[in-house]
């Protein structure tokens, strides 16, 4: 052996220095880091990598495998997950860089996942029922009973169907089918086409309804059939009516089937067996005797039902309401036929109350409140008409309210 291999024996090279001097750096700033996370954090849940530490003469490298496996942990006070107190330091580093990189894919499979953006959710809104749908029916009543209020129900119908479309995006489409016993359709299309949401269609459909005259009779069961047959995502029904037919029944009457047949069962039995699939949203519209039959309806079909009230107590028909009091003085002038008096009271404050006038319907009603019961031909009616004047009006009373000065008169001069 020569004097240089053993001078070399003697001294190690920088080479082999090289590795344990990275490794304690490397393990220092290791800890430092880890001292910083530490303080920082926030409690988590740590899943714990398969990794390796490497060093070589000339570089340094931190591994991560691909697979993410759960780290043991232990509980502190039952619920909080913490590390294992056993863990290395390289151990609580590759903890804390998994945990950024769970959280890091986390967010990225967020990204992945389509969000609700009400603004891109074709929801549509009609007196206050709300639906999902891209293509929406609105079936509409325009029976003679429609014109209550000196037209103000049907005026009040028609500015909630154009402000309902004119919230319509693009990518909806829309018809509008009325009904009475007879069926009408926009551009008298049979059967009727969408409508879609372009420039200048709000404009097209007020004319078309303004143009549109109410007639005899309430039957939606051609109107429900066309609306089926276009496979729309829902139906909006509107209704202050009762359901009627005419005696001679028509071309338009009744349950329009696919063969081209006609059904005369009932708009209830209809619904049952033909309308199941096609959520109906029904709205009893001013009239509280419609609510049963329209709740039916929205439940045989899975659709949603409201009620909506008469928009003020003002009276309106001042004409028939004497006629009506008159009516009722001229024919029983003797309290010896009060119980047939009572039951003409009755009669007429239902009408008034199917027209929205419940101002007059109360006056009207007043003397069947407090009256002996034995008096009275239909208790059951009665109950019904004073639960509705009272959840209508509350304590409101046409005394309370603006009157021409012929009812005003009428009253000063029948004061008890």
């Amino acid at each position: 052996m020569v004097l240089e291999d053993l001078e070399n024996d003697d001294q190690p090279s920088n080479s082999r220095l090289l590795p344990p001097a990275m490794s304690l750096m490397l393990h220092g700033i290791l800890a430092a880091i880890l001292w910083l996370l530490v303080l920082q954090a926030k409690p988590r849940t740590y899943i714990r990598l398969n990794a390796s530490l490497s060093t070589s003469s000339s570089t340094t490298s931190l591994k991560l495998s691909h697979t993410v496996q759960p780290a043991d942990s232990s509980v502190i006070d039952g619920n909080e997950p913490a590390i294992s107190t056993d863990s290395t330091i390289s151990d609580l580093l590759l903890e804390a860089l998994s945990d950024s990189v769970t959280d890091v894919a986390e967010e990225m499979d967020l990204e992945g996942e389509p969000e609700d953006n009400p603004e891109s959710t074709p929801v549509v809104n009609f007196f206050g029922v709300k639906a999902v749908s891209s293509k929406i029916a609105f079936v509409v009543d325009i029976s003679l009973s429609m014109d209550a209020r000196n037209m103000e129900r049907y005026q009040r119908a028609k500015n909630e169907l154009l402000r309902s479309v004119s919230n319509l995006t693009p990518e909806q489409s829309y018809v509008v089918i009325l009904f009475s016993w007879r069926t009408k359709t926009m551009r008298y299309d049979r059967p009727p086409a969408w409508m879609t949401v372009e420039k200048n269609h709000v404009n097209k459909l007020t004319r078309w309804l303004n143009g549109t005259a109410l007639s005899s009779g309430t039957d939606p069961r051609d109107a429900l059939s066309l609306a089926k047959a276009m496979q729309p995502d829902a139906i909006f029904l509107l209704s202050d009516g009762q359901f009627n037919h005419p005696t001679a029944p028509t071309p338009e009457t009744g349950w329009l089937l696919p063969n081209g047949e006609r059904s005369q069962t009932s708009v209830l039995d209809g619904i049952a067996n033909h309308m199941s699939s096609i959520p109906i949203h029904s709205i009893s519209f001013e009239n509280p005797f419609t609510k049963d039959s329209m709740e039916r309806i929205a439940k045989l079909s899975g659709g949603t039902f409201r009620y909506v009230k008469t928009e003020s107590h003002l009276p309106i028909d001042s004409r028939r309401f004497l006629d009506a009091v008159k009516l009722i003085e001229n024919t029983y002038p003797k309290s010896t036929e009060i119980n047939s008096e009572l039951q003409r009271r009755m009669s007429l404050a239902r009408d008034f109350i199917a027209d929205g006038e419940f101002a007059f319907a109360e006056y009207i009603a007043r003397p069947i409140r407090d009256a002996d019961p034995t008096n009275i031909n239909n208790p059951i009616l009665r109950k019904i008409l004073l639960n509705i004047l009272d959840d209508e009006l509350g304590d409101t009373r046409l005394e309370n309210l603006p009157m021409t000065s012929d009812v005003e008169r009428w009253i000063l001069e029948h004061e008890s």
